[in-house]
């Protein structure tokens, strides 16, 4: 969300940048009484429509996000940002009418042709190739250029794991949050893209009771071992375990051969810092502690974060289940790293032109590194 420097009207300038202020402060509904007031002073400004449309998908209200993410891009069709927004929302919210805009038509199409495979033989590379082809053949026939810049495939809950904020409390001081003792992930290392394809595909008909947040994921960090990677984050180890038994079955069904699956503290940037942190032990009193003086700081971290009001609070959505225009769009990046990496794999469901967005950019300081990980994924 964005100021801006100049519009037609002095009066647009100052709703716009109001709005922005409101919704930095929390202050949602605030910021959506500014972005309609420049709405309505000019029609034609696809910024205050994009912006309007992030605060209502803030406070969970999809189909008015939608809908102004839409008027943006009919203003402006190379609004990337307004783009890359109506993408997302619907992988939270499918509206009745399907032609409203080509991108929600590309997305019903896509979901559609899963539609066309039973579960148990998605895994197929044959049915594999199948999706992604048609799909692509469908993105192409609407917009050759389209792509995202996204690595991460999560399937979500309404849960907020606020990781942004530990993180914020990690970097400025150097110290675990509270919060992330408790957080237990399960994490799948893979030898190649194909089975970070079918573990996405798992992970997407995986019934969990709670639920459970799960990503999958090309690994974008520096000197981070291991480039094919799953997650599914847990309250405590009984429950990873659980999920386990369930997880390992669904996994051998999907044909994928080679993996790994531990249980982890999350995150792994925390471990270079406390290596004891990464280490699962059955004894409580083995476990590396979060220590008192540290609550101090944390508190400082968060007196920093505008309060908001209940009629403000942030909604988190969960992601509809079956496959989306922004899971194509991902896994073509994923597509893209492998080949760079020199992991051909890929060639057995899909040989095409992919387009890379800003991926190159993102691997040209750790290409050297991402291949010798191939040889070296489980660790």
């Amino acid at each position: 969300m964005d100021k801006i420097s100049k519009e037609l009207k002095p009066n647009v300038i100052k709703y716009v940048n109001n709005g922005v202020a409101s919704f930095k402060l929390g202050k949602i509904n605030d910021s959506i009484q500014s972005f309609k007031r420049a709405a309505k002073e000019n029609p034609n400004s696809n910024l205050a429509h994009n912006n309007l449309g992030i605060s209502y998908l803030e406070l969970g209200k999809y189909s008015e996000a939608l809908k102004h993410f839409v008027i943006a891009l009919k203003i402006n069709e190379n609004d990337l940002g307004a783009v890359m927004n109506l993408i997302n929302v619907l992988t939270l919210y499918k509206p009745s009418k399907k032609d409203e805009h080509y991108l929600i038509h590309i997305d019903f199409v896509i979901g559609q042709i899963l539609k066309n495979f039973k579960d148990e033989n998605l895994y197929f590379e044959k049915n594999l190739s199948n999706i992604l082809i048609k799909s692509n053949d469908y993105i192409k026939k609407y917009n050759k250029n389209l792509y995202s810049n996204e690595t991460q495939l999560f399937r979500k809950n309404s849960k907020n794991l606020n990781c942004n904020r530990h993180f914020k409390v990690f970097n400025e001081y150097n110290i675990i949050p509270k919060y992330c003792f408790s957080c237990y992930k399960i994490q799948i290392n893979l030898s190649n893209v194909v089975d970070l394809i079918k573990l996405f595909l798992v992970f997407n008909n995986l019934y969990l009771k709670n639920n459970n947040i799960r990503k999958c994921i090309v690994e974008m960090r520096q000197n981070i071992k291991g480039n094919y990677k799953g997650y599914i984050y847990c309250e405590g180890i009984s429950e990873a375990q659980d999920i386990i038994k369930k997880l390992n079955q669904k996994i051998k069904k999907a044909n994928i051969n080679n993996f790994n699956v531990k249980i982890k503290h999350g995150c792994s940037e925390y471990y270079k810092s406390y290596p004891a942190f990464e280490e699962i032990s059955s004894d409580e009193d083995k476990e590396f502690k979060y220590l008192s003086n540290w609550a101090e700081k944390e508190k400082l971290i968060d007196q920093r974060e505008p309060s908001r009001l209940k009629r403000d609070q942030k909604i988190w959505g969960e992601t509809l289940k079956g496959i989306h225009l922004l899971d194509i769009l991902t896994i073509n990046n994923w597509i893209y790293y492998a080949d760079a990496t020199e992991d051909y794999s890929y060639k057995k469901i899909y040989n095409n032109y992919v387009n890379s967005g800003l991926m190159k950019k993102y691997l040209e300081n750790q290409i050297d590194f991402r291949k010798e990980n191939l040889l070296n994924d489980f660790n």
